[in-house]
Protein backbone atom coordinates (compact mmCIF):
# COMPACT_ATOMS: atom_id res chain seq x y z
CA UNK A 1 0.00 0.00 0.00
CA UNK A 2 1.20 3.36 -0.70
CA UNK A 3 0.11 6.73 0.27
CA UNK A 4 1.40 10.11 0.50
CA UNK A 5 0.46 13.25 2.84
CA UNK A 6 0.58 16.34 1.79
CA UNK A 7 0.33 16.19 -1.90
CA UNK A 8 1.39 20.03 -3.55
CA UNK A 9 2.36 21.14 -6.78
CA UNK A 10 6.16 20.72 -5.93
CA UNK A 11 5.93 17.49 -4.02
CA UNK A 12 7.79 14.22 -4.63
CA UNK A 13 6.67 11.35 -7.62
CA UNK A 14 3.92 9.29 -5.61
CA UNK A 15 5.50 6.06 -3.88
CA UNK A 16 6.23 3.32 -6.26
CA UNK A 17 6.11 5.70 -9.30
CA UNK A 18 8.50 6.60 -12.14
CA UNK A 19 8.19 9.94 -14.00
CA UNK A 20 4.45 10.04 -14.89
CA UNK A 21 4.57 9.06 -18.67
CA UNK A 22 7.58 7.60 -19.31
CA UNK A 23 7.21 3.20 -19.09
CA UNK A 24 9.80 1.93 -21.20
CA UNK A 25 10.57 -1.39 -21.81
CA UNK A 26 13.66 -3.05 -19.71
CA UNK A 27 14.36 -4.58 -23.01
CA UNK A 28 13.46 -2.48 -25.96
CA UNK A 29 12.36 1.30 -26.72
CA UNK A 30 8.84 0.48 -27.27
CA UNK A 31 6.78 2.91 -25.38
CA UNK A 32 4.01 1.10 -22.57
CA UNK A 33 0.83 3.29 -21.84
CA UNK A 34 1.09 4.06 -17.63
CA UNK A 35 -1.72 2.07 -15.64
CA UNK A 36 -4.40 3.91 -14.46
CA UNK A 37 -4.60 4.25 -10.32
CA UNK A 38 -7.17 5.68 -7.89
CA UNK A 39 -5.59 8.91 -5.95
CA UNK A 40 -7.74 10.37 -3.27
CA UNK A 41 -7.21 14.01 -2.29
CA UNK A 42 -8.83 14.05 1.17
CA UNK A 43 -9.17 17.24 3.07
CA UNK A 44 -10.99 16.58 6.11
CA UNK A 45 -11.60 17.03 10.33
CA UNK A 46 -8.64 15.21 10.59
CA UNK A 47 -6.46 17.65 8.59
CA UNK A 48 -7.75 20.90 8.46
CA UNK A 49 -10.68 22.71 10.77
CA UNK A 50 -14.42 23.19 9.89
CA UNK A 51 -13.64 26.84 8.55
CA UNK A 52 -11.40 25.16 5.84
CA UNK A 53 -14.24 22.57 4.84
CA UNK A 54 -16.95 25.20 4.51
CA UNK A 55 -14.92 27.27 2.73
CA UNK A 56 -13.98 23.90 0.20
CA UNK A 57 -17.86 23.33 -0.07
CA UNK A 58 -18.11 26.17 -1.90
CA UNK A 59 -15.35 27.08 -4.28
CA UNK A 60 -15.29 23.23 -4.85
CA UNK A 61 -19.00 22.76 -6.24
CA UNK A 62 -20.28 20.14 -8.66
CA UNK A 63 -20.08 22.56 -11.49
CA UNK A 64 -16.88 23.65 -10.78
CA UNK A 65 -15.76 20.03 -10.65
CA UNK A 66 -17.08 19.21 -14.33
CA UNK A 67 -14.81 22.24 -15.67
CA UNK A 68 -11.89 20.77 -13.70
CA UNK A 69 -13.15 17.26 -15.68
CA UNK A 70 -13.14 18.69 -18.89
CA UNK A 71 -9.99 20.20 -19.25
CA UNK A 72 -8.25 17.68 -17.38
CA UNK A 73 -7.77 14.61 -19.96
CA UNK A 74 -5.34 12.46 -17.68
CA UNK A 75 -8.60 12.06 -15.40
CA UNK A 76 -10.71 9.47 -16.66
CA UNK A 77 -13.23 9.18 -13.83
CA UNK A 78 -13.76 11.88 -11.16
CA UNK A 79 -16.24 12.39 -8.02
CA UNK A 80 -15.99 13.87 -4.87
CA UNK A 81 -17.78 12.74 -1.80
CA UNK A 82 -18.83 14.86 0.98
CA UNK A 83 -19.96 13.89 4.72
CA UNK A 84 -20.23 16.23 7.86
CA UNK A 85 -16.65 15.26 8.32
CA UNK A 86 -14.71 15.21 4.70
CA UNK A 87 -14.37 16.81 1.78
CA UNK A 88 -12.47 14.11 -0.09
CA UNK A 89 -11.97 14.35 -4.36
CA UNK A 90 -11.55 10.90 -6.14
CA UNK A 91 -9.58 10.46 -9.36
CA UNK A 92 -8.98 7.17 -11.92
CA UNK A 93 -6.18 8.40 -13.89
CA UNK A 94 -2.87 7.79 -14.89
CA UNK A 95 -0.74 11.09 -13.55
CA UNK A 96 -2.06 11.24 -10.04
CA UNK A 97 -0.27 14.24 -9.59
CA UNK A 98 -0.63 16.03 -12.40
CA UNK A 99 -4.39 15.23 -12.03
CA UNK A 100 -4.00 17.27 -8.72
CA UNK A 101 -2.52 20.36 -10.81
CA UNK A 102 -5.74 20.84 -12.01
CA UNK A 103 -7.47 20.96 -8.58
CA UNK A 104 -4.70 22.86 -6.43
CA UNK A 105 -5.91 26.47 -7.53
CA UNK A 106 -9.19 26.08 -7.15
CA UNK A 107 -8.94 24.19 -3.83
CA UNK A 108 -5.63 25.39 -2.41
CA UNK A 109 -2.53 23.19 -1.07
CA UNK A 110 -2.25 24.89 2.62
CA UNK A 111 -1.38 21.98 4.16
CA UNK A 112 -5.46 20.96 4.32
CA UNK A 113 -4.52 18.02 2.19
CA UNK A 114 -3.28 14.36 2.33
CA UNK A 115 -3.40 12.00 -0.24
CA UNK A 116 -3.96 8.12 -0.36
CA UNK A 117 -3.38 6.10 -3.64
CA UNK A 118 -3.50 2.47 -5.01
CA UNK A 119 -4.37 0.15 -2.41
CA UNK A 120 -4.48 2.34 0.54
CA UNK A 121 -6.77 4.44 -1.39
CA UNK A 122 -9.41 1.49 -1.75
CA UNK A 123 -8.64 0.77 2.13
CA UNK A 124 -9.46 4.44 3.04
CA UNK A 125 -12.96 4.59 0.99
CA UNK A 126 -14.14 1.48 2.60
CA UNK A 127 -13.42 3.26 6.00
CA UNK A 128 -15.05 6.05 5.61
CA UNK A 129 -18.58 3.74 4.38
CA UNK A 130 -18.38 1.99 7.06
CA UNK A 131 -17.75 5.06 9.35
CA UNK A 132 -14.51 4.32 10.83
CA UNK A 133 -12.89 7.64 9.51
CA UNK A 134 -15.51 9.97 11.43
CA UNK A 135 -18.09 9.79 14.71
CA UNK A 136 -20.66 8.56 12.77
CA UNK A 137 -19.72 4.31 12.53
CA UNK A 138 -22.48 2.07 10.85
CA UNK A 139 -24.94 4.85 10.09
CA UNK A 140 -26.59 4.61 6.87
CA UNK A 141 -26.76 8.39 6.41
CA UNK A 142 -22.26 7.92 5.62
CA UNK A 143 -23.42 4.98 3.25
CA UNK A 144 -26.29 7.40 1.29
CA UNK A 145 -23.46 9.90 0.83
CA UNK A 146 -21.04 7.44 -0.85
CA UNK A 147 -24.32 6.57 -2.80
CA UNK A 148 -24.39 9.77 -3.93
CA UNK A 149 -20.91 10.53 -5.15
CA UNK A 150 -20.93 6.93 -6.83
CA UNK A 151 -24.41 9.02 -8.33
CA UNK A 152 -22.18 12.22 -9.37
CA UNK A 153 -19.30 10.43 -11.21
CA UNK A 154 -17.97 12.15 -14.03
CA UNK A 155 -16.14 9.64 -16.57
CA UNK A 156 -14.73 9.58 -20.05
CA UNK A 157 -13.25 6.06 -19.25
CA UNK A 158 -14.61 2.73 -21.32
CA UNK A 159 -14.42 0.60 -18.59
CA UNK A 160 -16.26 2.37 -15.50
CA UNK A 161 -14.69 2.11 -11.76
CA UNK A 162 -15.69 4.62 -9.51
CA UNK A 163 -19.10 4.26 -9.40
CA UNK A 164 -19.00 0.13 -8.88
CA UNK A 165 -16.20 0.56 -6.39
CA UNK A 166 -18.26 3.08 -4.22
CA UNK A 167 -21.37 0.78 -4.19
CA UNK A 168 -19.45 -2.39 -3.06
CA UNK A 169 -17.87 -0.10 -0.49
CA UNK A 170 -21.39 0.96 0.63
CA UNK A 171 -22.63 -2.96 0.18
CA UNK A 172 -19.84 -3.64 2.76
CA UNK A 173 -20.49 -0.79 5.29
CA UNK A 174 -24.11 -2.43 5.20
CA UNK A 175 -23.06 -5.96 6.25
CA UNK A 176 -20.93 -4.53 9.18
CA UNK A 177 -23.30 -2.42 10.23
CA UNK A 178 -25.26 -5.15 13.14
CA UNK A 179 -21.56 -5.08 14.78
CA UNK A 180 -21.05 -1.47 15.35
CA UNK A 181 -21.63 -0.22 18.54
CA UNK A 182 -24.85 2.09 19.56
CA UNK A 183 -22.41 4.51 21.56
CA UNK A 184 -20.62 5.02 18.32
CA UNK A 185 -23.38 6.95 16.06
CA UNK A 186 -22.93 10.56 15.94
CA UNK A 187 -26.55 10.84 17.31
CA UNK A 188 -25.43 9.13 20.06
CA UNK A 189 -22.28 11.13 20.72
CA UNK A 190 -24.55 14.30 20.32
CA UNK A 191 -26.91 12.99 22.40
CA UNK A 192 -24.90 11.84 25.57
CA UNK A 193 -23.22 15.66 25.40
CA UNK A 194 -26.67 17.37 25.79
CA UNK A 195 -26.73 15.12 28.89
CA UNK A 196 -23.32 16.02 30.15
CA UNK A 197 -23.73 20.34 29.58
CA UNK A 198 -27.16 20.67 30.82
CA UNK A 199 -27.98 21.10 34.11
CA UNK A 200 -31.73 20.96 34.19
CA UNK A 201 -33.16 17.62 35.24
CA UNK A 202 -35.41 16.86 32.31
CA UNK A 203 -34.88 19.76 29.82
CA UNK A 204 -36.64 21.40 26.70
CA UNK A 205 -34.77 19.88 23.76
CA UNK A 206 -35.44 21.16 20.23
CA UNK A 207 -34.47 19.34 17.73
CA UNK A 208 -33.62 21.25 14.21
CA UNK A 209 -33.96 18.91 11.31
CA UNK A 210 -36.35 15.31 10.76
CA UNK A 211 -33.91 13.43 8.77
CA UNK A 212 -32.23 10.37 9.87
CA UNK A 213 -30.15 12.19 12.52
CA UNK A 214 -32.22 14.56 13.86
CA UNK A 215 -34.87 11.30 14.22
CA UNK A 216 -32.33 9.81 15.91
CA UNK A 217 -31.34 12.29 18.20
CA UNK A 218 -34.76 12.80 19.45
CA UNK A 219 -35.35 9.11 20.10
CA UNK A 220 -32.27 9.09 22.47
CA UNK A 221 -33.14 12.22 24.35
CA UNK A 222 -37.04 11.47 24.86
CA UNK A 223 -36.56 9.38 27.89
CA UNK A 224 -34.31 12.23 29.57
CA UNK A 225 -36.31 15.66 28.45
CA UNK A 226 -38.55 17.10 26.23
CA UNK A 227 -38.05 16.81 22.54
CA UNK A 228 -39.51 19.05 20.12
CA UNK A 229 -38.91 18.53 16.44
CA UNK A 230 -38.85 20.83 13.79
CA UNK A 231 -39.27 19.88 10.33
CA UNK A 232 -39.05 21.82 7.18
CA UNK A 233 -41.99 20.50 4.93
CA UNK A 234 -42.75 17.13 6.49
CA UNK A 235 -43.33 16.42 9.76
CA UNK A 236 -42.09 13.10 11.27
CA UNK A 237 -44.94 10.33 11.53
CA UNK A 238 -47.62 10.36 14.42
CA UNK A 239 -46.45 6.53 15.61
CA UNK A 240 -42.67 8.35 15.72
CA UNK A 241 -44.12 11.18 18.00
CA UNK A 242 -46.45 8.79 19.76
CA UNK A 243 -43.46 6.37 20.64
CA UNK A 244 -41.03 9.18 21.51
CA UNK A 245 -43.60 11.58 23.48
CA UNK A 246 -42.31 14.38 20.77
CA UNK A 247 -43.68 17.18 19.51
CA UNK A 248 -43.39 18.13 16.16
CA UNK A 249 -43.78 22.25 14.96
CA UNK A 250 -42.94 23.73 11.62
CA UNK A 251 -40.09 25.78 10.24
CA UNK A 252 -41.81 29.19 11.04
CA UNK A 253 -41.54 28.24 14.77
CA UNK A 254 -38.48 28.12 15.08
CA UNK A 255 -37.53 31.53 16.71
CA UNK A 256 -40.61 31.26 19.00
CA UNK A 257 -39.54 27.49 20.00
CA UNK A 258 -35.85 28.59 20.24
CA UNK A 259 -36.82 30.93 23.11
CA UNK A 260 -38.18 28.57 25.68
CA UNK A 261 -35.70 25.75 25.15
CA UNK A 262 -32.87 24.70 27.14
CA UNK A 263 -30.92 22.75 24.37
CA UNK A 264 -30.53 22.98 20.63
CA UNK A 265 -29.46 20.41 18.28
CA UNK A 266 -29.11 20.67 14.71
CA UNK A 267 -29.12 18.48 11.95
CA UNK A 268 -30.86 20.35 8.80
CA UNK A 269 -29.23 20.40 5.29
CA UNK A 270 -29.78 24.16 4.87
CA UNK A 271 -26.71 24.98 3.11
CA UNK A 272 -26.10 27.64 5.82
CA UNK A 273 -26.60 29.19 8.95
CA UNK A 274 -30.16 28.70 10.55
CA UNK A 275 -29.36 30.60 14.07
CA UNK A 276 -27.96 34.25 15.04
CA UNK A 277 -27.31 36.99 17.01
CA UNK A 278 -30.93 37.43 16.02
CA UNK A 279 -32.47 34.46 18.18
CA UNK A 280 -30.82 34.84 21.11
CA UNK A 281 -31.51 38.85 21.54
CA UNK A 282 -34.12 38.07 24.08
CA UNK A 283 -32.87 35.03 26.23
CA UNK A 284 -32.26 35.21 29.52
CA UNK A 285 -30.35 32.04 30.48
CA UNK A 286 -28.05 30.42 28.57
CA UNK A 287 -28.54 27.78 25.54
CA UNK A 288 -26.74 24.51 24.77
CA UNK A 289 -26.25 24.28 21.19
CA UNK A 290 -24.99 21.11 19.74
CA UNK A 291 -24.23 22.06 15.74
CA UNK A 292 -24.18 19.34 13.65
CA UNK A 293 -24.08 20.77 10.26
CA UNK A 294 -21.77 21.14 7.61
CA UNK A 295 -22.22 23.91 6.75
CA UNK A 296 -22.96 24.79 10.16
CA UNK A 297 -26.48 25.89 11.33
CA UNK A 298 -25.19 27.32 13.98
CA UNK A 299 -23.37 31.06 12.99
CA UNK A 300 -19.90 30.03 14.54
CA UNK A 301 -19.73 33.59 15.37
CA UNK A 302 -21.50 33.20 18.60
CA UNK A 303 -18.96 30.87 20.28
CA UNK A 304 -18.13 33.86 23.00
CA UNK A 305 -21.68 34.50 23.51
CA UNK A 306 -22.57 34.85 26.86
CA UNK A 307 -25.88 33.13 26.68
CA UNK A 308 -24.92 30.41 24.41
CA UNK A 309 -22.87 27.05 24.93
CA UNK A 310 -21.95 26.42 21.65
CA UNK A 311 -20.28 22.58 20.81
CA UNK A 312 -19.64 21.80 16.78
CA UNK A 313 -18.60 18.97 15.01
CA UNK A 314 -14.86 19.91 15.91
CA UNK A 315 -16.01 19.60 19.90
CA UNK A 316 -17.61 16.37 19.60
CA UNK A 317 -14.70 14.41 17.30
CA UNK A 318 -12.76 15.46 20.38
CA UNK A 319 -15.15 13.26 23.23
CA UNK A 320 -15.83 9.83 20.90
CA UNK A 321 -16.18 7.07 23.46
CA UNK A 322 -13.68 4.71 23.52
CA UNK A 323 -15.14 1.31 22.12
CA UNK A 324 -13.81 -2.03 20.93
CA UNK A 325 -14.40 -1.91 17.28
CA UNK A 326 -11.77 -4.99 16.36
CA UNK A 327 -14.51 -7.24 14.48
CA UNK A 328 -15.39 -4.13 12.42
CA UNK A 329 -11.75 -3.67 11.26
CA UNK A 330 -11.19 -6.51 10.24
CA UNK A 331 -14.22 -7.07 8.01
CA UNK A 332 -13.36 -3.58 6.47
CA UNK A 333 -10.10 -4.94 5.79
CA UNK A 334 -11.03 -8.13 4.37
CA UNK A 335 -13.48 -6.74 1.92
CA UNK A 336 -11.13 -3.42 1.06
CA UNK A 337 -8.32 -6.09 0.03
CA UNK A 338 -10.90 -8.40 -2.49
CA UNK A 339 -11.95 -4.80 -3.80
CA UNK A 340 -8.12 -3.53 -4.54
CA UNK A 341 -7.13 -6.23 -6.45
CA UNK A 342 -9.77 -6.06 -8.76
CA UNK A 343 -9.21 -2.36 -9.23
CA UNK A 344 -5.27 -2.89 -9.51
CA UNK A 345 -6.36 -5.15 -12.15
CA UNK A 346 -8.61 -2.65 -13.71
CA UNK A 347 -5.78 0.06 -13.63
CA UNK A 348 -4.39 -2.03 -16.77
CA UNK A 349 -7.02 -1.47 -18.96
CA UNK A 350 -5.24 1.21 -21.07
CA UNK A 351 -3.00 -1.80 -22.28
CA UNK A 352 -6.03 -3.24 -23.53
CA UNK A 353 -7.51 -0.08 -25.08
CA UNK A 354 -4.28 0.67 -26.80
CA UNK A 355 -3.82 -2.94 -28.10
CA UNK A 356 -7.02 -2.71 -29.52
CA UNK A 357 -7.18 0.81 -30.85
CA UNK A 358 -3.80 -0.04 -32.68
CA UNK A 359 -5.63 -3.54 -34.42
CA UNK A 360 -8.75 -1.35 -35.44
CA UNK A 361 -5.83 1.23 -37.20
CA UNK A 362 -4.48 -1.35 -38.72
CA UNK A 363 -7.72 -2.69 -39.92
CA UNK A 364 -9.16 0.15 -40.88
CA UNK A 365 -5.69 1.28 -43.18
CA UNK A 366 -5.91 -1.92 -44.77
CA UNK A 367 -9.16 -1.32 -46.00
CA UNK A 368 -8.31 2.05 -47.04
CA UNK A 369 -5.26 0.87 -49.02
CA UNK A 370 -7.87 -1.98 -50.41
CA UNK A 371 -10.44 0.74 -52.11
CA UNK A 372 -9.26 0.81 -55.14
CA UNK A 373 -9.88 -2.90 -55.74
CA UNK A 374 -13.31 -2.39 -53.94
CA UNK A 375 -14.70 0.53 -56.96
CA UNK A 376 -17.01 -1.48 -58.54
CA UNK A 377 -18.95 -2.80 -54.86
CA UNK A 378 -22.10 -0.81 -54.23
CA UNK A 379 -22.78 1.09 -51.37
CA UNK A 380 -23.95 -1.56 -49.06
CA UNK A 381 -21.41 -4.19 -50.32
CA UNK A 382 -18.79 -1.46 -49.40
CA UNK A 383 -20.82 -1.24 -45.66
CA UNK A 384 -20.69 -5.29 -45.66
CA UNK A 385 -17.19 -5.81 -46.42
CA UNK A 386 -16.75 -3.07 -43.34
CA UNK A 387 -18.68 -5.23 -41.24
CA UNK A 388 -16.95 -8.27 -41.77
CA UNK A 389 -13.36 -7.34 -41.08
CA UNK A 390 -14.91 -5.65 -38.00
CA UNK A 391 -16.27 -8.64 -37.03
CA UNK A 392 -13.35 -10.52 -37.83
CA UNK A 393 -11.08 -8.37 -36.17
CA UNK A 394 -13.42 -8.45 -32.40
CA UNK A 395 -13.02 -12.55 -33.02
CA UNK A 396 -9.29 -11.89 -33.71
CA UNK A 397 -9.05 -10.27 -30.85
CA UNK A 398 -10.85 -11.91 -27.89
CA UNK A 399 -8.25 -14.58 -27.15
CA UNK A 400 -5.60 -12.02 -26.87
CA UNK A 401 -7.47 -9.10 -25.03
CA UNK A 402 -8.34 -11.67 -22.26
CA UNK A 403 -4.46 -13.04 -21.66
CA UNK A 404 -3.71 -9.17 -21.41
CA UNK A 405 -6.57 -8.40 -18.81
CA UNK A 406 -5.61 -11.95 -16.86
CA UNK A 407 -1.96 -10.97 -16.16
CA UNK A 408 -1.95 -9.85 -12.72
CA UNK A 409 -0.62 -6.29 -11.57
CA UNK A 410 2.94 -6.29 -10.45
CA UNK A 411 6.33 -6.11 -11.54
CA UNK A 412 6.16 -9.56 -13.26
CA UNK A 413 2.43 -8.91 -15.00
CA UNK A 414 4.48 -5.81 -16.23
CA UNK A 415 7.24 -7.45 -17.87
CA UNK A 416 4.89 -10.24 -18.94
CA UNK A 417 2.82 -7.40 -20.91
CA UNK A 418 6.34 -5.19 -22.56
CA UNK A 419 6.62 -8.93 -23.86
CA UNK A 420 3.01 -8.91 -25.49
CA UNK A 421 4.11 -5.22 -26.73
CA UNK A 422 6.53 -7.43 -28.64
CA UNK A 423 4.85 -10.29 -29.67
CA UNK A 424 1.34 -8.54 -30.52
CA UNK A 425 3.30 -5.85 -32.29
CA UNK A 426 1.35 -3.55 -30.57
CA UNK A 427 2.22 -0.13 -31.52
CA UNK A 428 1.90 2.02 -28.48
CA UNK A 429 3.69 4.63 -28.78
CA UNK A 430 1.00 5.98 -31.84
CA UNK A 431 -1.23 5.38 -28.89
Amino acid sequence: MSSLVGLAPRSPPLVGDRAEGTSRSPSTERSVPDRHRLAIFECSLATTSLDTLEALDRRAAFERQKEIFAGAKEISELTALRTCHRFELYCWTQAPLRAWRHFEPVVGSDGAWRTHQDDAAVMHLFRVAAGLESMAVGEREVRDQVRAAASNVLSRSPRAVLRPLFLRSVRAAEEMTPRVPTSRSIAAVAASRVLEETAHPFPRVLVVGSGVVGRAVAELLAPYGRVTLVYRSRPPEASFLRATNARAVPWENLTEELGVADVVVTAAKTGGRIIGSAALASRRRPLVAVDLGLPRNVDPALKDHPALRLIDLEGLRSRIPATSLTEVEQAVVANARAAARDVAASGFESWVDAYRRESERVRAELLSEAQSSLTELTNAEREAVDRLTRRLLTRLLGGPTQGLRSIPPGSEGDERRRWAVDLLRIGLSRS
